[in-house]
């Protein structure tokens, strides 16, 4: 039986047609009841969500987090932050892009279904991921609906390249921002404030946003224990085994070897100094 729902608050009964990933997401909503409801978590007591509860608490009532995607985007970027978020008990989780439907992700893959980004009123938490090219989201149709959204969110966030998505409708000036490390300068054309960190927080925590592809999950983790508590995000972490540990270290250029950067400045100009050219930024 497939599932089409987005709530991830939902439990279904597991069937020999469930796959291994069915079964994890069901333990990991079943593990984090038991937490918020202060019971005991593989023989160690644990202590109520509340207790370490961010500003939202457990999320006593729905949530919603809205995905902004779009043609060119790049999976992971959305992939990583839903695999989290999807595990957050009281979230809903739904996808909007310019206009709607199925969506071309970067490499030809394929999103199955958005919402059309003007037929959804608002969202509690917005998040735009980035890709290689933002000429979608910044046309100027796709630039206001995704402002509108902004404006009446109560937390803003991006991923990788998504924080130039956002920059662009005016919403992040002042503000500080993460980005792609090829990319994070180019923040200053439209007003925001580059951050090289991993993961930044501004504005009180209302804007929140990770550097580049990977750094999602990261981002999603940080953001499950503001709002729901460090225990929560914890419990996801383990669910979904993120336990990182790369063959080199090689992952920035702040560690990678000077000849790796050289090699990735001759394939991206400009990216060594925050300024490689993106399609769709001027």
């Amino acid at each position: 039986m497939s599932d089409d729902r987005d709530d991830a608050t939902e439990d279904f009964p597991l069937s020999q047609s469930r796959s291994r990933r069915d079964a994890l997401r069901i333990g990991g909503l079943s593990a984090l009841g038991a937490v918020i409801a202060g019971g005991t978590l593989l023989g160690h007591a644990s202590p109520s969500l509340a207790q370490t509860a961010g500003t939202l608490g457990a999320l006593d009532k729905p949530f919603d987090i809205l995905f902004a995607i779009y043609p060119g985007g790049t999976l992971l970027d959305f992939a990583g932050p839903a695999e989290v978020f999807h595990r957050m008990p009281n979230a809903r989780i739904r996808y909007g892009s310019p206009d709607g439907g199925p969506v071309m992700l970067e490499y030809g893959v394929v999103w199955g279904r958005s919402e059309r980004l003007a037929d959804i009123a608002k969202t509690d938490l917005l998040l735009v991921p980035g890709g290689p090219d933002l000429t979608a989201p910044n046309k100027p149709a796709a630039q206001r609906e995704i402002l509108r959204l902004a404006q009446s969110a109560q937390y803003v966030t991006s991923v990788c390249t998504g924080a130039l998505v956002l920059a662009k409708t005016g919403i992040l000036e002042g503000k500080r921002s993460a980005s792609h490390w090829a990319t994070v300068n180019l923040l200053k054309r439209y007003g925001a404030i580059p951050d090289p960190a991993r993961f930044v927080s501004d504005g009180n925590g209302r804007f929140m946003s990770g550097g580049g592809v990977t750094s999602g999950i990261d981002f999603a983790l940080r953001v499950t224990d503001k709002l729901c508590g460090s225990t929560a995000a914890q419990v996801s972490q383990l669910i979904i085994e993120y336990d990182p540990d790369p063959p080199y270290r090689s992952g920035h250029p702040r560690v990678a070897r000077p000849e790796i950067v050289a090699e990735v400045e001759k394939l991206i100009p400009g990216a060594r100094n925050g300024l490689m050219h993106i399609e769709g930024v001027n």
